[in-house]
């Protein structure tokens, strides 16, 4: 029996942990401080016009980036999910790499490739095929070129 209370107290803290782990609703209209209090620190904090937002990148197995806009009184007005394929397709060649953060956040995954010193930036986002969403940057902190690949953990080699 004591067992089996002890699970169900740690499924229990599981729960709790994972209702912090996204915005919902209930954010709108709260201050800077709860949300940094629901959801821990941001990754970055940048000044918008008008207000701020917070930077949530949720890798490298989560498969979201959540953006949280404060307006000039920092106040929650939106947040959003930016792992989207509509934010994707606006990251073109010669991008620099800090437009493709201000788009959809930090990678927390990469890897190096070939003898030029490129790096891979991965970005797990939520579809039905298993892709991951890849971003290819030159030393000089410009993209190089973007495209899809398989995620390692659903076993695909194709």
């Amino acid at each position: 029996m004591r067992s089996v209370l002890q699970l169900l107290c740690v499924l229990t803290l599981l729960l709790v942990g994972c209702t912090s782990f996204a915005p919902d609703r209930s954010l709108l209209g709260r201050d800077r401080a709860a949300v940094i209090a629901d959801m821990g620190p941001p990754s970055r904090e940048r000044q918008l016009p008008g207000g701020s937002r917070l930077e949530y990148p949720r890798g490298p197995f989560g498969k979201s980036t959540y953006f949280v806009f404060l307006d000039a009184s920092g106040k929650v007005t939106a947040w959003e999910n930016v792992l989207k394929t509509e934010n994707f397709d606006k990251i073109i060649a010669g991008m620099p790499v800090s437009e493709v953060e201000f788009l959809i956040g930090e990678s927390k995954s990469a890897f190096g490739v070939g003898s030029q010193n490129h790096r891979v930036w991965n970005y797990p986002f939520n579809n039905s095929i298993c892709r991951v969403f890849q971003v290819e940057v030159t030393p000089d902190g410009k993209v190089d070129s973007t495209g899809y690949g398989y995620a390692p953990e659903c076993g695909n080699t194709w």
